[in-house]
């Protein structure tokens, strides 16, 4: 018998949506484009981090959401 996604490791709905959360804040906090580079970015270090066993919202928004520094200008 095959197994389910979710017993195959795959994201379940709840963690979707809470990934989805997280990143909507990184990308509002990063001022950060849903589509752009830097969204992609964002988007592959939550799923790194959740599959290395993050899975606390709080965290995972502490990790990705904080706001770079843009370089200066000489």
């Amino acid at each position: 018998m095959s197994k389910s996604v979710y017993d195959r490791g795959l994201l379940k709905p709840a963690d979707i949506a809470r990934l989805q959360r997280v990143f909507d804040e990184a990308c509002l906090r990063r001022a950060a484009r849903p589509d752009s580079p830097e969204a992609r970015e964002i988007a592959l270090t939550l799923l790194a981090l959740h599959n290395a066993g993050m899975v606390d919202e709080e965290m995972l928004t502490d990790a990705v959401g904080f706001r770079r520094l843009e370089p200066k200008s000489a």
